[in-house]
């Protein structure tokens, strides 16, 4: 019972009638707010106790307890101002860093708060909550680094998982490993993020997707790890493409930005076509995380269109799943989430990409 409803029912007769119930009276005697105002200086409890005395009086009780009530004035102490508002659902913490910038094509878009993002949700078939099919790149040039991401996810998920703590508040702290120097070698630092998202119209996230929905939760690790690294370069922009080794920043690739580990660099001119399937293989074969990277190719058009038609994009990244070894293909993923290559020849290979990046093992 609040205060307002112990008064009102202080000044009313036993019908309950609004104002029409009958008035404590008598000489002497005060009106229930000239007693309120007399005590108004006082504490909780007083103000209890008054307010107590004066239903008793209006209904002809005596005493206090001839209504039902404890004489105790503790049972009836009322909330100070603010003391009642819920304090249980107060607001998420937010990072301490400044929101990454966006890309200029994208100024005035917002950021929005996803509360029931997790940073990992094991989906329906998934073997582990971190799996490759969670990646799906958005409208940011860092293919590079999604399909890094799937590479890692498919060879060590558990990798991926140690790089983000969540917090339980909205907030998560999250591991790359980055190199001080050009020939530093790549140590962990760690940035706290959280759950705030740069949205399209619709409310989607603008940069990298979410990944799998189970129980009311949506999963976010590849967005948390995209928005970690726009922190350390300062924008989203700036982690597009060939931006990414700007301003100082020292990037040895995405694997390597994600493990620890060295990423060897094999170019596809420099192997003969057994030699691009064996690389590939053994590093599926050995838990280590590859991707393969398409050339730059413009003007010639024939060549665009062929390529296009199985999925291959020039300036693109992808992830290796598969190589069979008899037929001589490759099957790779592409950091989309969609439009993936199947079942590649490999003189195709030779002839759309130009480079593949093994990462470090387990």
């Amino acid at each position: 019972m609040s205060a307002t409803q112990l008064h009102r029912k202080s000044t009313t007769g036993k019908g309950g009638g609004g104002n029409s119930g009958k008035k404590a009276s008598g000489a002497g005697a005060a009106s229930t707010d000239q007693r309120i105002n007399e005590v108004a200086g006082f504490g909780n409890s007083w103000l209890a106790t008054a307010l107590v005395g004066e239903a008793a009086k209006s209904t002809g009780a005596k005493e206090p307890w001839m209504l039902g009530l404890q004489e105790d004035p503790e049972k009836y102490v009322f909330a100070e101002d603010g003391d009642d508002v819920d304090t249980t659902k107060g607001t998420r913490p937010t990072q301490k860093d400044a929101l990454p910038g966006l890309r200029p094509k994208h100024e005035g878009s917002q950021y929005e708060d996803f509360q029931s993002g997790k940073a990992f949700v094991q989906g329906q078939g998934d073997s582990h909550a971190v799996d490759p099919n969670d990646v799906a790149q958005g409208a940011l040039g860092d293919c590079y680094l999604i399909a890094g991401m799937a590479a890692v996810a498919r060879a060590d998920p558990e990798a991926i998982r140690k790089l983000i703590k969540d917090n339980g508040d909205g907030t998560f702290d999250v591991t790359l490993y980055i190199r001080t120097s050009r020939y530093g070698r790549p140590r962990p630092v760690t940035k706290t993020v959280d759950s705030r998202l740069a949205v399209k119209s619709t409310g989607r996230p603008l940069y990298a997707n979410t990944g799998d929905k189970e129980g009311g939760e949506v999963e976010i690790w590849t967005a948390l790890i995209e928005k970690t690294l726009a922190q350390h370069k300062g924008s989203y922009d700036l982690i597009s493409g060939g931006n990414i080794n700007s301003d100082g920043f020292v990037f040895g690739g995405a694997t390597e930005l994600l493990t620890g580990g060295y990423e060897n660099y094999q170019q596809v001119d420099g192997i003969d076509n057994d030699d691009i399937l064996l690389t590939i293989a053994v590093a599926l074969e050995d838990k280590k995380p590859v991707v393969a990277s398409t050339r730059n190719i413009e003007g010639e058009e024939a060549l665009t269109r062929e390529a296009n038609a199985k999925n291959v994009y020039w300036n693109h990244a992808y992830a290796p799943e598969s190589v069979d070894l008899d037929r001589g293909t490759i099957t790779l993923q592409n950091p989309w989430g969609s439009s993936h290559v199947t079942d590649l020849k490999v003189e195709d290979f030779r002839r759309y990409y130009k480079a593949i990046r093994v990462g470090a093992g387990r």
